[in-house]
């Protein structure tokens, strides 16, 4: 009787301990990533290094600035520019700024437009290797529509600005897709200027 009771009760409380290990790991599905940090305008992300997007506040750089495309001769096909401060904090592994490294998203009418690659992205200047000794620098990065995939930013558009500090592994494998940065924003008209859309 004894050895039926124990076996009876160890089966319920390994069930009962199975249902609790899956519920906390459903609840940790639900908040935010560790090698997903996310912010806005003026946020100093924190993910193998600092990461400061500049709102144009006081003595900084500019905050981000979108030109809307022209019909005019030569066509422009519009572009958007970021500042942003990047300081590696990883002894062993430096980080990565290149063209690669970021991604542009639109949102309009829930239609999501991504601009990425070196056909869209620019940034000055590129650095392969930043490491911890290098400090923080100021990074310029240029986002530009093509003819076949023009940059249009209208008010009330979300706008996601992406950043991976380290898009590949030594190995050359995508070890660290996953781990990037996001800056979150909205677009809307200029009070002094309504033809012009500022982001923040």
């Amino acid at each position: 009787m004894s050895l039926e009771f124990n076996r009876r009760s160890f089966l319920k409380y390994s069930a009962a301990a199975a249902v609790a290990v899956a519920g906390s790991s459903l609840l940790v599905g639900c908040g935010e990533d560790e090698y997903q940090k996310t912010g806005k305008i003026g946020s100093t992300l924190k993910l193998m290094g600092t990461f400061k997007l500049y709102d144009g506040t006081g003595s900084a750089p500019a905050a981000p600035v979108y030109t809307a495309p022209s019909t005019g001769a030569p066509a422009t096909y519009g572009n958007a520019v970021f500042n942003l401060s990047i300081k590696c904090t990883t002894k062993k592994v430096p980080l990565c700024v290149n063209d690669g490294c970021f991604e542009l998203t639109v949102t309009h009418n829930d239609k999501k437009t991504n601009y990425a690659g070196s056909s869209h992205i620019k940034v000055n200047p590129t650095i392969l290797d930043l490491s911890e000794s290098d400090g923080a620098q100021d990074f310029t990065i240029t986002v530009n529509g093509t003819a076949g995939n023009k940059l249009t930013i209208e008010a009330g558009d979300k706008v996601e600005f992406k950043y991976w500090p380290r898009i590949q592994a030594s190995s050359g494998n995508s070890g660290y897709t996953r781990a990037f940065c996001t800056w979150k924003m909205a677009a809307k008209k200029d009070a002094t200027d309504p033809s012009k859309i500022i982001l923040e």
